[in-house]
């Protein structure tokens, strides 16, 4: 009964294994493929243009007019009925009391993984004995199984992380399943352990034996972590040897590049509370990752500890020119970014002092290529700008550099509370605005809106007052551009995340004119 047992908790560990080798297999495939169509310069097709002109439709095509017509958007299928909605259920977003906000596919991935719990858990071996005692026991075994993985899905640097291209940001709520499932299954089992050692006395049936006293230590330490969220060192050697052994290779990695300190180049203070920091870098990133900062001596010894996690708000193709310069922008939130926007100002209580800023990263990464696709939404509220003005500017970086690059038309909508937000990363704007307009624009396009939640006056044509209909924003983006996946990033308020990618889903259709298929990276950190 003994092996049987144990035979349940290898299996299920096995067959997590497995699903990792088979997407491991299925991500870097696709990502060898991806690197060798990047190899061939792309077909650029002309965009869908129309102009009016004495109350006709006349169309110029590279400078060469032609017969008076109306051009229209391709609106052949590219996707099956069954595609597009399939794509449609497993994005849509539910609220889910004390959890927040999940697809249903990640719903159904939750799903799957208990019903794999379960099934080890009931599935029956020869050598099983019948009773609560096996069912006890296993339950212990099943839960070293789940221990053996929790750790490399909280680690940034982590294997799965490497082999099958989830990022950090959304392992961690696998992280969270496994653990609370671990934490059920043995109570379940301390409990049965518990009864059967009770005879009058409770302190007996806790601390009576060796092993009870150590189990029960062992689930107070449990307890502890799921209460607090943090990790601890359990003594199931043999389970989780391996998965710690890659947690503290994490740590121990993140500490020493980490140690290092990096030159600032320049600091301001823009107006409404945002602080610009410009800082040599000369590792590659992707746009719209993150990374952690530390100012050792901003204002020790608080400082000489603390990390805070912030977004890229340059882009690494200014790296192409030989610039190894990255920024970032921090909204006043907190007594940190207060500090360091009162340093930034110059102060009487903050002189001149150079920082000394330490940096971890850079992590994550948006969970699709934005510039594998033709057309490209990225909104943003406030000072989630940040890691969107990063891909904004390395797709059009790519477009004027005449970079292997899919992506022609790109929709930026920022909704801030007034005009004086503007002026966080209004001159970018302008600066971005006034290079697109050196590419040919039958070729590609720049639309840029600006929503002001707060003013009743708009300074220009590219302003607009209250909040945006995602909803309509999205259909009007559809039926211009016909058929064709669009990909819409997003990053700000939790609201906005739900409004964006549920309006993203219901634009997504199917019908005898156009498939366009809406894919949705939500999992920026600003």
């Amino acid at each position: 009964m003994e092996s049987a047992d144990f035979a349940a908790g290898y299996y299920q560990s096995m067959t997590y294994i497995g699903i990792v080798i088979l997407l491991s297999i299925v991500y870097q495939t696709r990502q060898i493929s991806k690197y060798i169509s990047r190899t061939k310069w792309p077909l650029v097709p002309d965009l869908p243009y129309k102009r009016e002109k004495s109350g006709r439709i006349e169309a110029e095509i590279d400078n060469q007019p032609r017969e008076a017509v109306t051009i229209v958007p391709d609106v052949s299928n590219i996707h099956s009925a069954p595609t597009v909605y399939l794509h449609k259920f497993i994005n849509y977003t539910v609220s889910l009391i004390t959890i927040g906000d999940m697809s249903i596919g990640e719903i159904l991935l939750f799903v799957f993984f208990i019903v794999i719990n379960v099934t080890f858990l009931l599935l029956p071996f020869s050598a099983d004995a019948s009773g609560a005692e096996t069912l006890s026991k296993r339950c212990a075994y099943l839960a070293l199984a789940n221990a053996a993985f929790v750790f490399p899905l909280a680690t940034r640097n982590s294997v799965f992380l490497k082999l099958i291209g989830v990022p950090f940001e959304r392992l961690i709520r696998f992280h969270r399943w496994v653990g609370r499932t671990i934490y059920f299954l043995l109570t379940f089992h301390a409990s049965f352990q518990i009864q059967q050692s009770y005879n009058n006395s409770v302190y007996e049936a806790l601390f009576g034996t060796p092993t009870n006293k150590w189990g029960f230590l062992a689930y107070l330490s449990i307890l502890i972590i799921i209460l607090t969220s943090h990790s601890v060192i359990h003594e199931f050697i043999m389970f989780l040897g391996v998965g710690l052994g890659l947690y503290i290779v994490d740590r121990f990695t993140r500490f020493i590049l980490g140690i290092g300190s990096i030159n600032v180049i320049g600091m301001e203070s823009i107006q409404s509370g945002v602080t610009r920091i410009i800082f040599e870098f000369k590792d590659y990133y992707e746009p719209g990752q993150y990374m952690f900062i530390n100012f050792s001596n901003l204002k020790p010894p608080v400082s000489w500890i603390a990390w805070h996690p912030i977004s890229f708000s340059s882009a690494p193709s200014i790296m192409d020119d030989g610039v190894h310069f990255a920024s970032i922008h921090m909204k006043v939130q907190g007594g940190f970014s207060k500090n360091l926007y009162m340093k930034a100002q110059g102060g009487a209580e903050h002189t001149r002092v150079p920082l000394n800023l330490r940096i971890d990263g850079p992590y994550g990464k948006p969970s699709i290529d934005f510039m594998q696709y033709r057309t490209v939404a990225l909104i943003c509220g406030g000072i989630g700008i940040t890691p969107m003005i990063s891909i904004l500017r390395d797709l059009v970086d790519r477009q004027v550099g005449g970079m292997p690059i899919v992506t022609q038309a790109i929709y930026f909508m920022w909704v801030i509370p007034d005009i004086d937000s503007y002026q966080w990363f209004g001159s970018d704007l302008r600066e971005l605005m006034a290079r697109a307009e050196t590419l040919p624009e039958n070729k590609y396009l720049l639309d840029i809106k600006i929503f002001l939640t707060r003013s009743t006056t708009t300074p220009s044509s590219m302003f607009f007052q209250g909040r945006p209909d995602f909803s309509v924003l999205m259909q009007d983006i559809k039926q211009y551009h016909g058929s064709g996946d669009i990909a819409v990033g997003v990053c700000g308020p939790g609201i906005m995340l739900k409004q964006v990618r549920n309006a993203a889903i219901k634009a997504t259709t199917e019908d005898d004119l156009i498939t366009s298929k809406f894919t949705v990276s939500s999992n920026l950190i600003r």
